[in-house]
């Protein structure tokens, strides 16, 4: 077995500690976790990225991103059910589980 050694700021690790505290476990557990996810996905297990930089049109970045999604909200008129659309998410990802 290995030991590895992360550093983290102060507060980041009495956060993480509390949280995992309440969630019944330890630091340990935690990143095995990580870890065999990550390996078992080939992928870290959540999404990285960074903004896409746009040309400014001198209003302010945050009215150009409610712009940006009232846009895409007019694109999509029918209603969205979203009890269906995570079962087929959660179905592509894992399969169909009856």
């Amino acid at each position: 077995m290995k030991t590895i050694s992360i550093r983290l700021d102060d507060a980041l690790y009495e956060e993480l500690n509390e949280m995992l505290n309440a969630m019944g476990q330890t630091k340990q557990t935690f990143y095995e976790s990580f870890t065999r996810t990550a390996l078992r996905e080939r992928s870290i297990p959540f999404i990285i990225s960074a903004p896409v930089k746009t040309k400014s049109t001198g209003k302010s970045d945050k009215l150009e991103a409610f712009a940006r999604l009232e846009a895409a909200r007019k694109l999509f008129s029918e209603s969205i059910e979203y009890d269906v659309e995570r079962e087929e998410a959660m179905d592509g990802k894992y399969g169909s589980v009856d």
